[in-house]
């Protein structure tokens, strides 16, 4: 495999991942800025609350899905194809097995959570909910073999179903003066429609590529016993992580009432809504990062890891720019003045992009080098962070304290991963842990001047002051050589549709390498 065909599938990936979460992102906060309106506060941390016990239940479905990310790729490079059919037929069965028995579980406690949470309302949500757990084979194993055979574009285009349709659902409910029952049943009728044609588009793929291989043998034999020594570890890091995602609004929901864990809520799907953005470019490695490991080409693993850590920090720092800087604006359009006092919660979670983001691209490393167990360690670092962080600070700072307990998991995680890639590849470790610097040293003056403008200036009179930082923040990323002239030339040879957005591109693509010039000669000089 050629260096350019590698960078080609990344980038293709990451077009097709990222215009599918693009869209997602505009559909969600569309859907979020609806339904903050329609249900207020109280009504908006009640259906989180059931939401987050949905999530928990859905991750005793298993993580077989997980197996097929990962030796799809591997199958497919070495003709493989009725093996990795059979796997899927295994993965299947088994979700689709602990899905049913863990939906009769959520049935059963759902009067009891009900009770315990003093929320009568949960008592109808959790079993209208119960389909996404259900329905959750169908969608991650289909979803995981077409991201395996690298068909970005189904992954990109089954999405739409449920996120655009999402949005249509809350306009049309809230016009229809419903309540929680109706948007919770429908939400479950999109969820099960997503995973129907997401499980025949997956099948007609794999059929359509085991036709155009060369015959093979029987599949491996042992087959179920490398699925389950691959997927434990990635299980117990998959419970550690939803566990931190939902633990804080869990022990949230009895410390404080249903109107505060609302601005916590908001707060917290807030910034995960624009990180899901910039985790498609990460998850779109490990099908190339698999070829190459499979390959033992170590020097080409080392080059692309690099660039693509470089590169993704970047992004989750400007992401961590744009949630610090503007969170006011951002707060009133997405969530209307109601949830103004989310705003100082928003600005401690928007920093945990910098750690959590950036800890993405050796992730993949990770599961694409076999150390799925390295996965499962740092998953429970960051629990355990969390799990301490809120025993210290939560009883004095309430929300706020949960949300720096986030942050604190997500930096000590991150910081174990740098360290365990040392082990993994040695080669480039100073220049992975020389690109963190450097995008701190970008960002952090602009954040400490915000909250400077701010206090001197006031909200409305600080606007102009915080949007001229975007001029000193862009060219610090050429001036630091975050950006070189090799990235902007794969960007410039991305294939887009239409006549207009190749046009912009280019526009863009001549500018940004201007300036990369400009400071590559400063440099060298």
């Amino acid at each position: 495999m050629k260096r350019g065909e590698v960078a080609k599938n990344i980038t293709r990936g990451a077009f097709f991942l990222g215009t599918e979460k693009g869209i997602a992102i505009l559909s969600t906060l569309a859907y979020t800025a609806l339904v903050a309106r329609w249900l207020g506060p109280t009504k908006y941390g009640m259906f989180t609350l059931a939401f987050s016990v949905v999530s928990l239940a859905t991750a005793f479905t298993g993580n077989f899905e997980m197996f097929l990310e990962r030796y799809g790729a591997e199958y497919q490079v070495h003709g493989r194809l009725r093996t990795l059919t059979r796997a899927y037929q295994l993965a299947l069965g088994f979700k689709l097995a602990f899905g049913l028995i863990a939906t009769a579980v959520l049935l059963a406690v759902a009067p009891s959570l009900a009770a315990f949470y003093q929320m009568p309302e949960l008592e109808v949500l959790l079993p209208l909910l119960a389909v996404f757990v259900a329905t959750d084979g169908l969608a991650t194993t289909g979803r995981a073999i077409l991201f395996s055979l690298q068909r970005f574009e189904w992954v990109s285009g089954l999405s739409l179903i449920f996120n655009v349709g999402k949005t249509i659902l809350v306009a049309t409910l809230w016009w229809m003066h419903q309540g929680l029952a109706s948007l919770a049943l429908g939400f479950s009728i999109l969820t099960a429609v997503q995973a129907v044609a997401t499980l025949g588009a997956s099948v007609w793929v794999l059929s359509r590529a085991r036709s155009q291989a060369a015959p093979e043998g029987a599949p491996e034999p042992g087959l179920l016993g490398s699925m389950v020594r691959y997927c434990l570890p990635l299980y117990g890091a998959r419970l550690s992580f939803l566990s931190g995602q939902n633990l804080g609004k869990l022990v949230l929901g009895t410390v404080l009432d249903a109107t505060q864990l609302g601005y916590f809520s908001f707060a917290f799907q807030t910034v995960e809504r624009f990180v899901e953005l910039v985790h498609t470019i990460p998850q779109s490695l490990l099908p190339s990062l698999t070829q190459i490991v499979a390959r033992n080409e170590r020097e080409r693993l080392r080059y692309v890891l690099d660039q693509a850590f470089r590169l993704i920090q970047l992004l989750a720092c400007m992401l961590s720019f744009t949630l610090f800087v503007f969170a006011h604006e951002i707060v009133r359009v997405v969530g209307s003045p109601l949830f103004e006092p989310a705003i100082p919660l928003l600005r401690v979670l928007a920093l945990v992009p910098i750690a959590r983001t950036a800890q993405q691209p050796l992730t993949m490393l990770f599961q694409a080098a076999r150390h799925p167990g390295y996965v499962f360690a740092l998953a429970l670092v960051k629990l355990l962070s969390e799990i301490a962080g809120y025993f210290i600070l939560l009883g004095p700072f309430g929300a706020m304290g949960a949300s720096a307990a986030n942050l604190a998991g997500a930096a000590a995680s991150f910081t174990g991963a740098l360290i365990l890639a040392s082990t993994v590849l040695k080669e480039g470790t100073f220049d992975r842990l020389g690109a963190v610097m450097r995008n701190i040293l970008l960002l952090a003056p602009s954040l400490m001047l915000t909250l400077f403008a701010e206090r001197e200036l006031g909200v409305q009179g600080s606007l102009a002051a915080r949007l001229a930082l975007i001029v000193p923040s862009v060219l610090g990323v050429f001036a630091l050589g975050l950006v070189n002239r090799y990235d902007l030339e794969k960007v410039s040879s991305l294939p887009l549709p239409g006549a207009w957005l190749p046009r912009v591109r280019n526009l863009c693509v001549a500018v940004a390498d201007r300036l990369a010039r400009t400071f590559e000669h400063r440099r060298a000089a």
